[in-house]
This record gives C-alpha cells, structure tokens and sequence, in this order.
C-alpha cells in the first residue's frame, strides 16, 4: 500500500429532486426507469441540497458536480437548470451536466440555452440499451451512430460543453467511432460503464468495452457506482471494476462520483461508500489518488480550486 492522499475530494456525480414540483416522472408511484425495480426505494422521497450537505458532513469532500435527474421529458430541460440557479450551495452543485434531447428540431436552442449558463459544463445523454428488455433504459440500439445525433454531439464542441454518457458495455464500440470522430469532444462514460449483467460473460463484455474505449484519449470514465452491479457489496467485489478502468486509462482520465442519492440503495453511509473507493485507490501512487479524487474532476469541470 502506497501513502494514502489525504487531500480535497470533488464529488463528481450526484443528483438533486424536489418531489413537490412533480418535475421526475420516474420517482411518480407508477414511475420506471432502467432495470425493473431497480430504482424503486427512491419513490417517495426529496434529495435536496440540504441532505446532501449532511452526507457529506465530516468527509474531506469539497465540491460537488449535479447531474441531470430526468427531469420531465414533456418539459424544457432547461427548467432544472433554472431550478438549480436558485440554491446557494457555495461549492456544493455549483457545475452542472445538463440534458437536452438530441437530434431534434428545437436541440439547438436547447443546447445554446444551457451553455448560457456560467455553471454548465456538459450535457447527459442516456444510451443505455441491451438485448435485455427488462434491462433497457434507452429507446433503440445504435443511438450513437444516428446522424441527427452525432450533429447536436458536434455542436458541443462550439458550445465548449462535454458530452456524458450513461451506457451499457454493447455501445463501447460506437464510442470508440464517436470519440475518433471529435476528438476534441471530451466524453465522460458514467458509472464505470454499467456493467450491468454479472455472469461470467457479462463481466468479460464489459471488460473488453473498457479496453475499447480507452482507446481514445477523449474518453473519460467515472468511478461511480461501482458497488451497484455485484450481487455481494464489499470492496473486494467492487476492486475487479475499479482497477482496470484506472490500469487502462490512467488517472488522468478518471474521477470519482458517490452517484447519491442514487448510491444510497448499496445500504451504506456516504462516509463508507468514499472509503471503499479510497481503500481500493490504496493500491496507487499519491499522486494518482489526488487526481483521481480531486484533480481530473476539478480540471474537466473547471471549478477553479
């Protein structure tokens, strides 16, 4: 074990939701989104700054980025933008990665909104789809490769926003094309690239999406969630997902996310969630720890600290 860095920590990957202005359809009591059942125990239940201030209390966790929480499709995404403007949280959702549906008339006026916000670094689209039915989460397979699509992701580079991605490990491919094909397009692939199904099979898919896309040095990947997917919730069960991702991109090219209120349904504390990370993190340099924890997320999101 190397010297554990013991400095700032930015949270990279979290969600906030007011269920009293009925803007989540998803946390509605018939809401589904993803896996069947999966997201079910966040029904009912607010995430508001306030909570998340308390989770944090006592970790060295500084800053934190907010992410798009599906915001009601039949509505402006720029609505949770504005939503957002209105809480005081200093460094605490003080960067936002938005949402815009891509390949649509009105996806430029949308886009050029959100960028007019001095908090908004990216916009979020979810891609996510498997043979699986029950395990689906976008529309249609091969998203990526669509033309209209690949146009609102070229206008990100003008807009000086990066593109996320919540995927499965059967798009890694149409990454790889799609990061070769703009370059300068940062893409910053969710959740370790949900590795959704755990068989033997399943484990060696999302392996190889990994080598695949780190082909890339445009693409990014998150160390978040990664207790989710394994049927056992330990370190030991999360290190097969989070050394690789480090072994194959470099610390540069990665950053830690807690995803709560999301990473809540594990069953731990936020305080035990960040020393799981940290203890497999053990394994590397210092200097890889900091990046990994504080310092690809502060540069990629521009936070200034």
């Amino acid at each position: 074990m190397t010297a554990r860095y013991d400095g700032p920590v930015v949270d990279a990957h979290t969600h906030l939701w007011d269920l009293s202005m009925d803007r989540h359809p998803w946390l509605r009591p018939a809401g589904d989104f993803g896996p069947k059942g999966r997201l079910d125990r966040l029904k009912g239940k607010d995430y508001v700054l306030e909570h998340y201030l308390a989770d944090v209390e006592g970790t060295d966790v500084v800053a934190s980025v907010h992410v798009e929480a599906l915001w009601d499709a039949g509505r402006s995404p720029v609505e949770e933008t504005r939503w957002l403007e209105t809480l005081d949280g200093g460094p605490f959702a003080s960067r936002y990665v938005g949402a815009a549906a891509f390949g649509r008339d009105e996806t430029e006026d949308v886009l050029r909104e959100q960028a007019s916000y001095e908090r908004m670094r990216g916009i979020r689209q979810v891609v996510a789809w498997t043979p699986h039915p029950d395990r689906r989460m976008a529309p249609r397979d091969g998203i990526l490769r669509e033309a209209a699509w690949r146009r609102s992701a070229e206008l990100l580079v003008e807009l000086d926003l990066h593109l996320e991605l919540l995927l499965y490990p059967y798009q890694a491919d149409d990454v790889l094309a799609l990061a070769r094909d703009l370059p300068d397009l940062p893409i910053v692939v969710n959740h370790i690239g949900s590795p959704i199904e755990q068989d033997a099979e399943g484990v060696a898919r999302w392996r190889a999406s990994i080598a695949t896309m780190a082909q890339a040095p445009n693409v990014l990947v998150k160390l978040s969630a990664a207790a989710a997917y394994p049927e056992e919730k330990s370190v030991d069960a999360m290190r097969p997902f989070v050394a690789p991702i480090v072994a194959e991109l470099g610390a540069d090219r990665v950053l830690w996310g807690s995803d709560f209120p999301v990473g809540t349904l594990v069953g731990w504390p936020y305080d035990r969630y960040l020393e799981a990370y940290r203890t497999i993190l053990d394994e590397r340099t210092a200097d890889e720890q900091r990046a990994i924890l504080f310092g690809t997320a502060n540069r990629l999101y521009r936070l200034g600290l």
